[in-house]
């Protein structure tokens, strides 16, 4: 009895010295931005567009009207060519608060690609944006596809995050040079299933959701939404944030939120 007794003092020492270590760590994120736990329960909304297509362009008004930014990544060899947007939209997109950001410069799956041919089209296309004004800082691989050399490259190139298209989005992101997304959004994704995404992420404590667009227009495209989705969804996302269910936030804003 004698034994126990003594060894029963130290092991209840040794509990609340852990349990005192481990409460400082909320008094640490107490003072940080909301982007930066998952453990708070927030969810995060990033609104993504890829390879910059014309129609993107069309959502502007509706983002304005709403309050709302989005992330578009631009492969920049491409801007004023047959289906894509011009300098001057993506002018307007950034003034109005929208981030734009790299996906290769003549968007060009980088998985397998030798050390000069990344170079080429990551470093190339984010200088590219650079002489037009732009400070790009996030990257999304074509195709979602990429390997630890493209990864390099990317970091190496300037940027501060790249996406994929696989996975979920953590915050902080364990990888910010491999952030995960929902599936693509494709010409039958439906106003409901959007805000199912929203609705699951927020039912699971909360989170960051990433959502990958292309084309916006009805029917053009397998990888398209349309419209009329948009015209629910972008409203109901404002809606939404008014209430303080979610925040919607640029992909280069949560990764500054949450870098050390």
């Amino acid at each position: 009895m004698t034994r126990n007794s003594s060894i029963f003092p130290f092991s209840l020492l040794l509990a609340l010295i852990l349990v005192g270590c481990n409460g400082i760590r909320p008094s640490l994120s107490s003072t940080a931005t909301p982007a930066q736990s998952k453990s708070s329960g927030e969810t995060i909304v990033s609104l993504t567009f890829d390879d910059g297509d014309a129609d993107n362009f069309d959502i502007e008004p509706l983002l304005k009207a709403n309050g709302l930014n989005a992330t578009f990544y631009i492969p920049s060899g491409l801007v004023g060519t047959q289906g894509h947007m011009r300098w001057d939209q993506l002018q307007i997109l950034q003034a109005d608060g929208n981030e734009i950001g790299g996906h290769t410069l003549n968007h060009i799956k980088v998985e397998g690609l030798d050390l000069e041919s990344l170079r080429h089209e990551i470093c190339d296309d984010r200088q590219n944006l650079i002489a037009h004004g732009y400070i790009p800082v996030s990257f999304a691989y074509p195709f979602g596809n990429y390997d630890q050399q493209a990864q390099q490259m990317v970091r190496e190139c300037g940027y501060s995050s790249a996406r994929t298209v696989r996975g979920p989005a953590l915050i902080p992101p364990p990888d910010p040079y491999a952030l995960g997304a929902t599936p693509y959004i494709v010409n039958d994704t439906t106003f409901g299933k959007l805000r199912r995404y929203v609705a699951e992420t927020r039912k699971s404590g909360g989170g960051w959701l990433i959502l990958i667009f292309h084309h916006v227009c009805d029917g053009c495209d397998f990888f398209s939404v349309k419209t009329d989705v948009m015209n629910q969804f972008i409203p109901w996302l404002s809606e939404q944030q008014s209430l303080g269910h979610i925040k919607v936030l640029t992909i280069g804003d949560v990764i500054s939120a949450t870098s050390p």
